[in-house]
């Protein structure tokens, strides 16, 4: 039944019977019938068959999303177990957007090698995707979440690391010489700073009373770095969009005001991304595992009302 429930998320993920098949080392034939057997085990239609794609019914889809971190989970505890004995040695390729490469990588990555002296480190600083075939190990990414936000579909696997509200800020000299917004869409008459690679775009979204409302913000500055972007509003440029962790100091000493405080934000998440395999090196297991449970724990100490996920 486990066979076959994983080769099914390989189904799902690809949209194709014979790629998924490729990916699990079985023919087509044999993919085929194990998908039909487990919906005749399950009793309920799985998969939606056409010519150009298939793609998961309701029941499906329940049954993806409930199963994909669990069967993850399973395969880092037999890469765990096949691992014993081997020693740690090579080279660990990580990129990670440069608010995390700041805030928490650096420590990480420094308290690790004094214990693992034998493992090298090459960190990139990016704020874009990065191609996880060449080279990279791991892949740290940024980006704002919402009621109803839908990941875009990849064959890499998640964990989920910090979860921490967004806020709409501005200084004191922006909001006496414009004004402050006291609904998003005033957002349009202000100036606005931005980093695409955060939000996804210029749309910033805000939740009142249960109902999402997307606002496409004047494209007054767009810089892919957060502190920047957090300076410029220091000095009077604009209405900023960040992570609460950033601003507390500033927000706490009046240098920045919240805004659009009846409306519930967006939140900013970390993940981690990395390839699938079927066994992964013993130096990369460890250090995910070491970089997931120290990630989760300097964000605790650093900001009490977080949000910690769960793998």
């Amino acid at each position: 039944m486990l066979d076959k429930i994983v080769y099914f998320l390989h189904v799902v993920r690809t949209g194709s019977f014979s790629d998924a098949a490729r990916l699990y080392g079985i023919s087509a034939s044999a993919g085929s019938r194990w998908i039909i057997e487990l919906e005749e085990k399950m009793g309920v239609s799985l998969l939606k068959r056409s010519t150009r794609k298939v793609v998961a019914t309701e029941a499906g889809q329940r049954l993806y999303e409930r199963f994909s971190d669990v069967n993850a989970e399973i395969e880092d505890i037999f890469t765990e177990i096949t691992n014993f004995g081997k020693e740690e040695r090579g080279t660990i390729c990580v990129a990670a957007t440069p608010l995390f490469a700041r805030y928490f990588l650096a420590q990480i990555v420094g308290e690790y090698l004094l214990d693992h002296p034998h493992v090298d480190f090459r960190v990139l600083q990016t704020a874009y995707e990065v191609d996880m075939v060449e080279e990279v190990d791991f892949f740290i990414r940024a980006n704002a979440t919402y009621q109803g936000f839908q990941e875009k579909d990849s064959l890499l696997v998640k964990r989920s690391l910090l979860k921490y509200p967004l806020v709409a800020c501005c200084s004191p000299e922006y909001a006496e010489r414009y004004g402050v917004p006291t609904t998003p869409e005033d957002l349009r008459k202000h100036n606005c700073l931005f980093a695409r690679t955060l939000v996804g775009g210029n749309k910033w979204v805000f939740e009142y009373h249960g109902d999402c409302t997307a606002v496409e913000i004047a494209r007054t500055v767009e810089v892919d770095d957060s502190e920047i972007i957090k300076s410029i509003a220091l000095t009077g440029g604009g209405i900023a969009y960040l992570p609460i962790t950033l601003l507390r100091e500033e927000l706490a000493d009046g240098r920045l005001i919240s805004i659009l405080s009846d409306y519930i934000d967006a939140e900013f998440e970390f993940n981690l991304f990395f390839r699938r395999r079927r066994q992964m090196p013993l130096m990369c297991t460890n250090f995910k595992n070491y970089l997931i449970r120290r990630t989760r724990e300097l964000g605790h100490n650093e900001a009490g009302e977080q949000i910690l996920l769960t793998c």
